[in-house]
């Protein structure tokens, strides 16, 4: 199929086209053809190059040092406070979760009471405090 095609008489034909047109006729769009087609392929090249590189956090350890002489009572208060940290957390980002919500439309009450009632019927339960902790 392709024995009969040259790249020679392609570009003969293309110089013959141009030679019997009138001038400037033929040649902008050829030229906006031509500048379309280097574009897409200067762009098929940037491609593997563009959005390369994922970005790895580092990771951070926190390292604290305890005597060996702690007694129970003083590792379940770390342990407690480290809890009441998270819990502080967790409960600003659910009232910042209702904040959006309200301000959505939504009736986040229903939702709150949707949640525990799905809570208690898979039987989580709330774990009791220490008597004297504070958070």
């Amino acid at each position: 199929m392709l024995k009969d095609a040259s790249v020679s008489g392609g570009f003969g034909d293309l110089i013959a086209v141009f030679r019997q047109s009138e001038p400037g006729e033929r040649l902008v769009p050829a030229l906006l053809a031509f500048a379309c087609t280097a574009f897409i392929l200067f762009l098929f090249y940037l491609d593997p190059k563009v959005n390369t590189y994922t970005y790895v956090p580092q990771e951070v350890i926190y390292v604290e040092n305890w005597t060996t002489d702690r007694t129970d009572e003083e590792i379940l208060q770390d342990r407690w406070e480290v809890q009441c940290l998270k819990d502080k957390l967790e409960q600003e980002r659910r009232e910042a979760m209702k904040e959006l919500g309200r301000m959505s439309g939504m009736d986040v009450e229903q939702i709150e009471r949707e949640a525990e009632a799905a809570r208690a019927a898979r039987g989580d339960v709330e774990v009791e405090r220490p008597a004297g902790l504070q958070c």
